[in-house]
């Protein structure tokens, strides 16, 4: 027990003769300096957070820590504007050029908000009597599969795909219809990627192969996806991902402008706080 007494009066007696609270704050203010002029944010901010919960008495490091901790941010989220910036620039063009090779843009400006990406070889004009999946991408990169038949009714709203003894099925559409024409029935039944339970992307993944389409209802119509109807998928499911993407850095780089207004506005009232103090 004498000995753990004497243990803890030479530590404290360490301390007391060694660095106050606020030069080894300092140091740690340093710290964070330097990995700032450095680049490294992540590494400031931690050095910046150490000193408020190491340092809670050392005051005036604690309010220039707070000044610098502004910089960081500022200087952070500058750097991820300038890189969502750059990003988008390669995206885009990636864009211009995919849109080139066959796609057909649809909008009605007077009851859409959002207009969608077809592939021409799957236009409804090119496929008057045909049942097939179609494809279609809107302006947000959404995915959608249309499932058309044509033929005496069977009401379906199940579209089952296989290739060898693997296999894709869906009963959850988010859309059917159902018209006649001149005695031929026609359905329409919609598939939303991501609530597809997966044949979407079975199509893209088994493009190489013949995949089989069973349509499932009252009665059942199979048939063979046409290539070119497969290539159509692999085509949208890429555009899909590209504008999803683009989607998303626009809005990585409207959270990091916000970020920044707000961290501008907190500088402005705190230098005219202190501008009314003195």
């Amino acid at each position: 027990m004498r000995r753990i007494f004497y243990l803890i009066a030479v530590i404290m007696l360490a301390t007391s003769c060694g660095e106050s609270i606020e030069e080894k704050a300092g140091r740690s203010l340093q710290s964070a300096r330097e990995a700032y002029e450095k680049g490294d944010y992540p590494g400031a901010k931690i050095q910046l957070d150490s000193i408020k919960i190491l340092y809670p008495k050392a005051f005036n490091v604690r309010r220039a820590a707070l000044d610098l901790m502004r910089e960081v941010e500022l200087a952070e989220q500058q750097r991820n504007v300038q890189c969502c910036d750059s990003m988008l620039a390669v995206k885009r063009s990636e864009l211009d050029t995919m849109l080139e090779s066959g796609f057909t843009f649809e909008k009605d400006s007077k009851y859409q908000e959002v207009g969608n990406f077809m592939v021409a070889s799957q236009a409804p004009m090119k496929n008057l009597n045909n049942s097939y999946l179609r494809g279609q991408v809107d302006e947000n990169g959404m995915m959608t599969l249309t499932s058309i038949y044509k033929g005496r009714p069977i009401s379906h709203n199940k579209v089952k795909v296989s290739a060898n003894d693997s296999y894709a099925e869906s009963d959850n559409p988010i859309n059917t219809y159902t018209s006649k024409h001149l005695g031929v029935t026609t359905e329409r039944v919609d598939f939303r990627f991501g609530n597809d339970e997966g044949i979407i992307g079975f199509i893209v993944l088994n493009g190489s192969k013949s995949i089989k389409v069973e349509l499932i209802g009252k009665s059942t119509y199979s048939y063979t996806m046409r290539k070119e109807d497969v290539e159509a998928f692999t085509s949208l499911y890429n555009l899909s991902m590209l504008l999803r993407t683009i989607k998303e850095l626009e809005a990585a780089k409207q959270e990091a402008e916000r970020h920044i207004e707000f961290v501008e506005r907190n500088k402005q009232r705190s230098e005219a706080n202190e501008a009314a103090d003195k």
